[in-house]
């Protein structure tokens, strides 16, 4: 099967069914209103699964996974894999696409729907077909056009979701719901906006070259702005027209 490309004119059309409110994998929903910002540019969720071990299940750990529009995964396949589709499985009234490099020493394996994909990257050389499907193993997906649900099998649990979304000209978002960052919010107040309040920090040190961030909290949801592409007092100002940031 040859490599397909990005299907840019789908992801333009799927952006104004959502804008700034996007409907997560767990079923929760995340709120964006800003003053001037359209927010239209697709929605990205990276997602950690946390296995509830028994001694009787013998299952420690968990699993990830991410998400986009439809189109994403072809991207993947020709930029960062630098490889094919080898295999399609038609399945929840989606497909199941499968994909690897020339010599099969790594592997993507995705399950397309009519809006959205859910994908995961297969690090097993020669991994077979059942080896990289078994990364979805009894994932159950729901595609809306305000998001991807992806309901979990018995004895696992969403351990974090992360949602990201490019603004034109201002950067780059990371939103997490409050109750998994708040331990990482300095102590001391912040400036205070309509939304909550936001801190200047630092990328991860263990950057080469660390960048600003500017975080912006509200009662339920965090979010990192890295300003790539806009200046901090743009990426200030973007964060002050916000009205509503909320993670129910």
């Amino acid at each position: 099967m040859p490599v397909r490309t990005i299907d840019r004119q789908s992801v333009r059309s799927w952006r104004p069914r959502s804008g700034g409110r996007l409907v997560a994998p767990d079923g929760s929903t995340l709120s964006l209103k800003h003053d001037t910002s359209p927010l239209d540019e697709p929605w990205f969720t990276e997602c950690r699964i946390r296995y509830s071990a028994t001694p009787q299940a013998g299952e420690f750990g968990g699993r990830a996974f991410e998400t986009g529009p439809v189109g994403t995964v072809d991207g993947h396949v020709a930029v960062l894999l630098e490889g094919s589709y080898i295999a399609e499985y038609e399945a929840q009234g989606g497909t199941f696409l499968l994909a690897a490099t020339a010599d099969r020493a790594t592997g993507l394996v995705a399950w397309q729907g009519r809006w959205h994909e859910a994908y995961c990257w297969v690090n097993e050389p020669g991994a077979t077909h059942v080896q990289m499907l078994s990364k979805f193993d009894r994932l159950t997906f729901v595609d809306t056009p305000a998001g991807l649900r992806v309901e979990l099998p018995s004895g696992e649990t969403y351990q974090r979701i992360t949602a990201n979304k490019h603004v034109p000209d201002i950067g780059f978002l990371q939103i997490v719901q409050a109750a998994t960052a708040a331990a990482a919010l300095p102590a001391w107040s912040g400036h205070r906006v309509r939304v909550g309040e936001v801190w200047r920090q630092l990328s991860d040190a263990k950057d080469a070259s660390p960048t600003t961030v500017l975080v912006c909290a509200s009662p339920t949801a965090v979010v990192s702005l890295q300003p790539r592409g806009g200046t901090e007092d743009a990426g200030l100002g973007f964060l002050t027209g916000l009205s509503t940031v909320s993670w129910t």
